[in-house]
């Protein structure tokens, strides 16, 4: 149970970092000029990309835990549900249009990953 709820947290956390990066690019606040200079000042300034990093901070800490206690193949299979994840947030979050065929992947992603990772049964 333990193993579970550490890839679930690391996971959710991967997917909230990657909302919070988008959030963060997409900030209206942020500097636009100055090329490389201004791009990464705006990065620095954002406080969803602060989110965004600190989030990433405790998902290594998960993932870490995570792999202590899991074999890597079935941890890994796990982690792919980050991309569900994503796929969910994007839509309902960042209201961005998802196709028919990413929900289909998304599906079948979500089907691999539980006959990796569901107990055998005996």
């Amino acid at each position: 149970m333990l193993t579970f709820l550490l890839l679930l947290g690391s996971v959710l956390c991967d997917v909230t970092g990657q909302v919070s990066f988008k959030l963060g690019l997409s900030d209206d606040s942020r500097p636009t000029g100055g090329g490389v200079a201004g791009f990464l000042r705006g990065l620095a300034g954002s406080r969803w990309i602060g989110v965004g990093i600190a989030v990433y901070a405790v998902e290594f800490v998960l993932w870490f835990a995570a792999l202590s206690l899991a074999p890597l193949s079935l941890a890994f299979a796990f982690a792919a549900l980050s991309y569900c994840g994503v796929v969910l947030a994007s839509r309902t979050v960042l209201k961005e249009r998802v196709s028919a065929n990413q929900w289909r992947a998304t599906c079948t992603i979500a089907v691999g990953v539980a006959l990796v990772c569901w107990p055998p049964v005996h």
